[in-house]
């Protein structure tokens, strides 16, 4: 008995470190270290080799710890513990890769490796299931692969688990440890198996940390979209403020670099550029660093602003943001009270030697490609748009006032061809759009264009802007400037307008006012509403708290469907033995389990009849006969051999069925719960002699 309790303790030591491994791969699917990832893998194996016994009870406990430990390692209460249980999985689904280290999203991480190695532990102090304990955990790597995709296949962790897994199969329950050392000495087969315990995962997770679609959160329709109001519109209401406001405040330890983008817009649908960018919760790493990345100090001085200023590629916010795939906007997730520190690699300031990105010159633009063939002259693509931009500068005419202001498509046309004069968002769509008639791939930009400075500025809203940009080859995007560097005089005439012209978007319709006798049931209405909002707000706390509930007796339904479940499994299986006398031995084995479990004492030297006769005191003496004829039939299959054992075994299937009915009425509800849910009969202080 004592070996076999030391190799399970064995095995759960090692299902532990697998379980410690676990939790760091997982740190992966965040951006930092999270220790408290490492301590909840190895919690429900660690905590089972103190009971090796009770495995199957302390493994599920162990869970329900863990998700507490991860939720609270990060400052969460009991109402992260519920959203990690319940909406945690489908908020882990639709974040960027790294996922944001918030607490819900900690404790369902901890939910899921916790559960893969409470389930090795159960299956690994199980003789019958040798390498069954493996299978969690091989499912619980890939899944962290996946989660962390970009992060690549870990290989270093793999090659751990696959140590630990030849361990765990040379420790095989049953068994001596010299029959195991001898395995690992002589067995043939055990390079096999250990190259097939490292292939099978790696060949597995590899694929899925290469594919593009590894990454399950990509799959996911969008939960959020960018912001509502039209980027460019935005930049415009900011820009025309009167009188002017301070927006942000940078500092760095540098130059100070003069455009800071906000949103790249590349969808003109030949109405607008349109902002439909998928945005989703990331954690504070957003890319790689280059050469070029420096950090800034930038301070938000307007409560309405929510998309973070960048000099170029983001690498980090220290803060909540949400952005796209493309990273071509970074919005907060609240506003900060403090000063964000960010590091951002620096976009390119000329195209230089690098070429451009193509783009097929679709219908939308391919009625611009002989002006703008007529603009840029000859020469490669990058000298043409560079003509087309100087061009620009030095013979169009910048106004902001201009009537047809407008980014559809036929003002841009009119703009181009006909008046040459407009506003700078009219030069940077225009321009976006004959590099696209050119083969080029071109977007719009909005943001703030500042004047050089050393290392402390304050933006304001007079400096938001809207530019081009020229995406190279090498998938950095350079900003183009075709807009004249003065507005024209105010005094010089516009030209008059055409005769038909598209409006720049519909106008709602102007609703008459109401009614005097409407407004009662608008009040009418208000209440209702606000009827509704309370009565929504007492179900939303009445399911928090039922989730609060469940959540706390969770471990105890568990550890009693397991009990029940056990205790079931063993009686069929005695029941249902091919042999007759097995059947008869295992009815009176289920019956003394019966009794035992309802408070009778067994001692080993106590013989059938003798117990047949003290289990009367448990099960009433209504069955006193039924007690004694199974005791007769059990010892009489297990010393002699009487004849007709199929018709006895059937007959000691009614009188166990008799015997618990019995038990059963003899107590009230509160009794009969406890008596089957009794751990008397699987401890072996306490359980029955009679075994089979």
């Amino acid at each position: 008995m004592a070996i076999v309790e030391l190799m399970a303790r064995a095995r759960l030591a090692i299902i532990a470190m697998v379980g410690l491994t676990l939790g760091v791969l997982a740190c992966a699917v965040f951006d930092r270290w999270l220790w408290a990832l490492p301590v909840v893998g190895a919690l429900p194996a660690g905590a089972a080799l103190a009971w090796p016994r009770r495995t199957v009870i302390v493994a599920p406990i162990g869970v329900v710890a863990a998700v507490i430990i991860g939720v609270t390692s990060r400052g969460g209460g009991i109402d992260d513990v519920v959203d990690a249980m319940t909406a945690g999985p489908q908020r882990l689904l639709t974040t960027e890769w790294p996922s944001p280290a918030t607490p819900e999203l900690v404790g369902v991480v901890a939910l899921f490796i916790a559960a893969a190695t409470a389930i090795s532990a159960v299956l690994a102090v199980r003789a019958r299931w040798h390498l069954m304990p493996l299978v969690p955990t091989v499912v619980a790597y890939v899944s962290i692969v996946g989660l962390s995709a970009p992060a690549g296949a870990q290989l270093g962790g793999l090659l751990v688990i696959g140590v630990l897994a030849v361990a765990l199969a040379a420790l095989r329950p049953g068994s001596s440890l010299g029959d195991r050392a001898g395995l690992l000495v002589g067995e043939r087969r055990l390079l096999p198996l250990v190259a097939v315990a490292l292939a099978i995962p790696a060949l597995v997770s590899v694929p899925v940390a290469m594919s593009v679609r590894a990454d399950p959160r990509r799959a996911d329709p969008p939960v959020r979209t960018a912001p509502l109001l039209d980027p460019i519109e935005a930049t415009l209401a900011l820009r025309n403020l009167d009188p002017p406001i301070d927006v942000h405040r940078i500092e760095s330890d540098g130059p100070t670099p003069i455009r800071w983008r906000t949103a790249a817009l590349a969808d003109y649908d030949g109405e607008r550029w349109t902002p439909s960018l998928t945005v989703r919760p990331i954690g504070q790493t957003l890319g790689d660093a280059d050469p070029t990345a420096r950090s800034y100090t930038v301070a938000f001085l307007d409560d309405d602003l929510s998309l973070v200023p960048l000099p170029g590629p983001p690498v980090s916010v220290d803060t909540a943001v949400e952005t796209d795939a493309a990273r071509t906007v970074v919005r907060l997730v609240d506003r900060p009270t403090e000063p964000l520190e960010i590091e951002a690699n620096l976009a390119p300031t000329v195209a230089g030697q690098v070429a451009l990105a193509t783009r097929e010159i679709d219908d939308s633009v391919s009625g611009l490609t002989e002006l703008a063939e007529q603009l840029g002259g000859d020469g490669t693509t990058v000298e043409r748009l560079d003509r087309i931009a100087a061009t620009m500068r030095d013979e169009f005419v910048l106004d902001s006032g201009v009537q047809g202001g407008g980014l559809q498509r036929a003002l841009l046309e009119r703009f181009l061809r006909d008046t040459r004069r407009g506003t700078a968002e009219q030069f940077a769509a225009a321009y976006a759009l004959l590099a696209r008639s050119l083969g080029a791939d071109a977007r719009v930009a909005t943001g703030f264009v500042i004047e050089p400075a050393s290392t402390d500025v304050v933006v304001s809203s007079v400096d938001a802007q809207v530019w081009p940009e020229l995406a190279l080859a090498d998938g950095r995007w350079v900003a183009a400037d075709p807009v004249p560097a003065e507005e024209a005089p105010d005094d010089e005439p516009t030209p008059p307008e055409p005769r038909a012209q598209t409006p720049a978007a519909p106008q709602p319709p102007i609703a008459p006012p109401p009614e005097p006798a409407d407004q009662n049931d608008t009040t009418g209405a208000t209440d209702s509403a606000s009827d509704g909002g309370a009565l929504s707000t007492a179900f939303e706390l009445a399911l928090r708290g039922t989730a609060v509930v469940a959540i706390a007796l969770m471990p105890i339904v568990i550890a009693a469907a397991v009990i029940l479940f056990v205790k079931a499994r063993r009686r069929t299986r005695r029941l249902r033995s091919r042999a007759a006398a097995e059947r008869v031995r295992g009815a009176w084995a289920s019956a003394t389990d019966a009794l035992v479990d309802g408070g009778l004492s067994i001692d080993g030297a106590d013989t059938d009849l003798e117990i047949a006769g003290a289990g009367t005191s448990v099960a009433g003496a209504s069955v006193r006969w039924e007690l004694r004829r199974l005791a007769t039939l059990s010892s009489a299959a297990t010393f002699g051999d009487p004849s007709g054992l199929d018709q006895s075994a059937a007959d000691a299937a009614i009188y166990l069925g008799a015997v618990e009915t019995a038990i059963g009425e003899e107590r009230s509800r509160w009794q009969r719960l406890r008596w089957r849910l009794s751990l008397r009969s699987l401890r072996s202080s306490t359980r029955s002699p009679v075994t089979v």
